[in-house]
């Protein structure tokens, strides 16, 4: 399982009273899918036989194509059987495939016409079943019924987290565009490294693992975890680092290398040296507030930053011989001092709020 979608099932799972069904929407929206729940279900519902256990087919991946070729016949099969486990109490609590599954996805699909007849109604009872938080069923019903009014081709898609109103949903909805991005990540990265040597590809692989390692314990011991939407700011920590790599190997693949001398190198480790100090003591200062980056959660991130620029460099002797390593080293430093730099926050002493440095939280690494 993606790591980060086990942090993202941890943090769910202790937020569990803040998952709501349609029993706890207004009256209003109770009223709407009383009605909407009359809707006939398509023919193909009735001939999906009654599963056991939780499917493993994950209607959501073929819906979007994660992995596999999207298919929308296999997905709605796939799904039909979801809703099915999911009215017999198997479903898996606090996952991507169980919230984007069995009845979401399907209504997603009637409300575009993905491989269907769009079928607005039976989208509408769809959405109930699917529940969610009180305010996002009324608000996506709303969206569903204004498709009706659009005229204009090609109509604007409906999408589940279109209409979030948690951060509980943030987290997810952050994990699924997380599965998406890694599926692209994963092409983007073999192309590149199709033009490698057995040797470079060798230290590439340890390259690529080392990354990853650094960006988990970035996402793990450096972003403040307050407040419901914590788990999208890990996986958008997570995935800001991964797409900065992949955009700095395209840059290097292309000719532009970095050009630090050995003197810039020393510059750049003091004042990474300074920014680190400051961390771990600004974390120190503030480790017992709610949800705090911890001192050792900086430690071990910064851990595997060693190992990550040391496999960095390992890479690039075999890769771009012609680049000094100072050159590297400076860029490297440079960057992790970025990232320290932009993954904290100054507490408020009169509020004890948390207000991020600049004016987004998250860092901006490997120009």
């Amino acid at each position: 399982m993606n790591p980060r979608l086990v942090v993202l099932a941890f943090f769910l799972a202790c937020a569990a009273g803040a998952v709501a069904q349609l029993e706890d929407a207004g009256d209003a929206t109770q009223a709407k899918c009383k009605q909407y729940l009359e809707t006939p279900l398509p023919p193909e519902a009735a001939q999906v036989p009654a599963p056991k256990q939780w499917p493993d087919c994950n209607s959501y991946k073929l819906y979007s194509g994660i992995g596999t070729k999207i298919d929308y016949a296999a997905a709605r099969k796939c799904a039909w059987s979801e809703r099915l486990a999911q009215r017999a109490d198997l479903e898996p609590k606090y996952t991507v495939g169980s919230v984007f599954g069995d009845s979401a996805v399907l209504a997603v699909m009637y409300a575009n016409g993905d491989g269907v007849q769009r079928v607005l109604r039976l989208a509408g009872r769809l959405v109930c079943e699917a529940g969610g938080a009180p305010a996002e069923i009324g608000i996506r019903l709303e969206h569903v019924e204004s498709l009706s009014k659009i005229t204009t081709a090609p109509a604007p898609k409906f999408d589940f987290c279109d209409d979030i109103t948690s951060g509980f949903m943030q987290g997810f909805c952050a994990a699924y565009e997380s599965e998406m991005q890694d599926d692209k990540r994963t092409h983007s990265l073999k192309s590149i490294s199709s033009r490698f040597t057995p040797p470079q590809l060798t230290a590439f692989d340890h390259l690529l693992k080392s990354q990853q390692a650094y960006a988990r314990a970035h996402a793990r011991g450096e972003i403040d975890l307050g407040g419901t939407a914590r788990a999208m700011y890990q996986i958008d920590a997570e995935d800001t680092l991964q797409d900065d790599f992949i955009e700095a190997l395209r840059s290097f693949e292309s000719g532009k290398y970095p050009k630090g001398s050995a003197e810039d190198y020393r510059n750049a480790d003091s004042r990474l040296n300074l920014a680190y100090r400051k961390a771990i003591s600004d974390a120190e200062k503030h480790k017992q507030d709610y949800g705090a980056v911890q001192p050792d959660g900086i430690r071990d991130a910064e851990r595997a930053w060693l190992k990550y620029r040391d496999a960095w460099t390992s890479f690039a002797k075999l890769r771009y011989p012609a680049v000094t390593a100072a050159a590297w080293l400076e860029l490297l430093t440079n960057d992790r001092t970025s990232v320290l730099n932009g993954s904290f926050c100054d507490m408020d002493d009169m509020e004890g709020l948390c207000a991020q440095q600049g004016p987004a939280w998250k860092p901006s690494p490997l120009p």
